[in-house]
């Protein structure tokens, strides 16, 4: 069975020490990654608003490849430190690595998808992420910093901050995209994609940006949801190039669905197109659409669905529901032109589910990315591992769908420029605990997270 580290009382004496100390216990074969050493801060001595922040463990777990993902066995665990805010509503935990919030607790149930089952690293030299050595999957919520598909950074231990004042309290996670700390990650970098036009030397799109990237998350007396914050700070007085996203992981099952106000997407990948929408939805050349003349789509291609979409065929398949989209190797799709509306959720098939909220209108627009694996029983991980890109031969065990938002990028590989100074948004993780039933339509979905967010959407900024 997964290893669970409890969270164990400590003597004052221990607790001091252990403040600032980076605790990492490796039993068995735990993989190679980022050889970089975080700044860790001491946690605040008191907690004036009542929302604390503790020190406690926990376990990521690792199969040897992608061929045991299913049986096995878990060859390795990397216990490491994670800090747990609570304002005793919500518990809340992070971690080092990736910069990643890995758990969010309400009532005593997880609203995260976690990978319990054991992790490995996988599309290696495919040139399909942005280390060469692949990507490995914890699940989580996190910043994707500078580059499409996981960042630079997502095995790399990120800086921790704390903030305790009369308001609540917050987990600050940062790094710097420096070229010292690209050295630290012990990786070739990949080409393909990450190339710019005429260049063969690995990331030439992504150049060193020497920005900071922070995750702020915070939690205040008497919410029942999660307050975070993206941030880039570009110290140069001139623009950099760069991505940022905040990837969310949320287990779901084939009662799972996606729950928004959208009227349509787009697909910009060729091969989504050909694996999923082709034959099966009425799609339209993104050339024709008169969205796309927006500053951000000039230049740009792709195919729009409506949504709902409009079946070319007497098949079931939905894109509503993550686990029905008609693919066996994942597909990826973007709100278009933006997000419509306030949120972007999914139901977890059970009556629970939660909602990603934040600003998006025509003067603050905000984007989505959505990944899905796929409908389980098309899929095949040799199949999978096979395409150009082997994005799905990593399906884990357990499923879950993958949302992403941006306040700035439209899509993957079209990285934008950032001024001088602070870009960011804010963003509210709400869990909901039940309503969410899966027999309910998509309106009555809505209707209940619109119920369920009207109090705090004004609470954004």
């Amino acid at each position: 069975m997964p290893f669970e580290a409890e969270e164990l009382p400590m003597s004052n004496q221990i607790l001091q020490i252990a403040k600032k100390t980076i605790m990492t216990e490796r039993q068995g074969i735990t993989p190679l990654r980022s050889s970089r050493k975080p700044d860790i801060a001491s946690l605040p001595d008191v907690f004036p608003s009542g929302v604390t922040i503790i020190k406690s463990n926990y376990a990521l777990t690792f199969v040897e490849s992608i061929n045991n993902i299913e049986d096995g066995p878990i060859v390795g665990r990397e216990i490491v430190d994670c800090w747990v805010l609570d304002n005793g509503i919500l518990k809340v935990k992070a971690i080092l690595m990736g910069g990643n919030v890995v758990s969010i607790e309400k009532g005593g149930q997880e609203y995260l998808w976690q990978n319990r089952e054991g992790a490995t690293y996988y599309g290696r030299g495919s040139d399909a992420f942005p280390l060469n050595r692949g990507l490995i999957l914890h699940g989580g919520i996190r910043v994707a910093a500078v580059t499409a598909e996981h960042g630079l950074y997502y095995d790399t231990d990120w800086d921790i901050d704390f903030i305790a004042d009369p308001t609540g309290s917050a987990i600050i996670l940062k790094i710097k995209d420096t070229q010292e700390n690209r050295n630290l990650l012990c990786d070739i970098l990949s080409k393909g994609q990450f190339l710019s036009p005429g260049s063969n030397v690995p990331m030439s799109k992504y150049p060193v940006t020497d920005a900071e990237f922070i995750f702020t998350v915070s939690l205040r007396p008497g919410e029942a949801f999660v307050r975070l914050n993206a941030a880039l700070i570009n110290t140069k007085e001139t623009p950099v190039t760069a991505e940022i996203w905040l990837p969310q992981t949320y287990p779901v099952t084939k009662n799972s669905q996606i729950i928004s106000h959208q009227k349509k997407r787009r697909c910009k990948d060729l091969w989504v197109y050909m694996g999923m929408l082709k034959d099966n939805f009425v799609v339209q050349d993104m050339q024709l659409d008169k969205d796309n003349d927006l500053p951000a789509y000039q230049g740009k291609n792709g195919f729009i669905v409506g949504c709902p979409p409009n079946p070319a065929s007497w098949t079931n398949a939905d894109l509503n529901k993550p686990l029905d989209w008609p693919s066996g190797w994942g597909g990826i799709l973007y709100d278009y032109p933006r997000r419509d509306g306030y949120y972007h959720a999914v139901s977890y098939g059970d009556g629970r589910g939660t909602a990603y909220v934040s600003i998006s209108n025509d003067k603050t627009p905000h984007y989505t990315k959505m990944w899905s694996w796929g409908n389980p029983d098309i899929f095949n991980r040799q199949e999978a591992l096979a395409q150009n890109p082997p994005l799905a031969a990593g399906r884990p065990k357990s499923e879950y769908y993958e949302p992403w938002g941006s306040g700035f990028n439209t899509c993957f590989f079209q990285p934008s420029e950032f001024p001088q100074g602070e870009s960011s948004w804010d963003a509210f993780i709400v869990p909901i605990e039940s309503g969410l039933d899966s027999e309910k339509t998509q309106q009555e979905l809505r209707d209940v997270i619109d119920q369920k967010i009207e109090h705090i959407t004004p609470k954004l900024t």
